[in-house]
Parts: C-alpha cells; sequence; structure tokens
C-alpha cells in the first residue's frame, strides 16, 4: 500500500517538476529497474540465509548420526564395562558439542576432530 502511495507522489512530483510524457515514462521505467535491483538483492540475501542454515542442519545430523552410531554399536564392544562407558562419553560428549557449538552456527565446517579441543 505505501509503494502505491510513494508512487503516486512520485509521479506527482514528476508532473509539477513540467516533464514531458516521454520523461515521465523514462523515469517509471528507471524507477522500476532500481525497485527491481533492491527486490534481486533482497532475495539474494536471503537465498544466502537459507543456505547456511541448511549447512548447519547439515552438520549437526553429520556430528549426531555419527555419536549415536558409535553409542548404538556399543552394545558389541567387549562387556569390559571401563571401555563401554568410555565410549558411551565420548560420544555423549560430541553430541553435547554438536548442540552448543554447530547449531548456534559457531562452526561451519565438518571438522572432524577439532571439536576434542573446544570440548
Amino acid at each position: 500500500m505505501s509503494r502505491c502511495i510513494l508512487l503516486a507522489i512520485s509521479d506527482q512530483l514528476s508532473i509539477h517538476l513540467g516533464l514531458r510524457e516521454a520523461q515521465r515514462i523514462v523515469d517509471d521505467i528507471l524507477g522500476g529497474i532500481i525497485a527491481g535491483l533492491i527486490v534481486l538483492g533482497y532475495a539474494r540475501l536471503r537465498m544466502q540465509f537459507v543456505a547456511e542454515r541448511l549447512n548447519t542442519i547439515a552438520l549437526m545430523n553429520h556430528h549426531v548420526r555419527n555419536a549415536l552410531q558409535v553409542i548404538r554399536d556399543a552394545r558389541y564392544v567387549q562387556p569390559e564395562n571401563q571401555k563401554l562407558a568410555e565410549i558411551v562419553e565420548y560420544a555423549v560428549t560430541r553430541i553435547d558439542w554438536a548442540l552448543r557449538e554447530i547449531l548456534p552456527g559457531r562452526i561451519t565446517t565438518h571438522d572432524n576432530e577439532g571439536w576434542k579441543q573446544r570440548s
């Protein structure tokens, strides 16, 4: 609604300034091009934001699934309680790190070993 009012004011200003019909048409075309470029810029920014969020989700999926795989396969390890406890703790620590670091967007690459230094 406000765009229509702005366009009407712009058109009336063009008439007031004495622009001829041909000049007003060129003015309208240039105004349309500028508006289109603004919308295009916004769309690109929005697409970049969505791509970054999808990357974050993919990283979360990668780390959480890897940690859950370790937990799921822990039952096949020899029944040494200490070893099993270490494996499960390792997986839980990785999931905790992924939730703290990747989900907020602090980490943006598939760094398989870097998470150990940050835990």
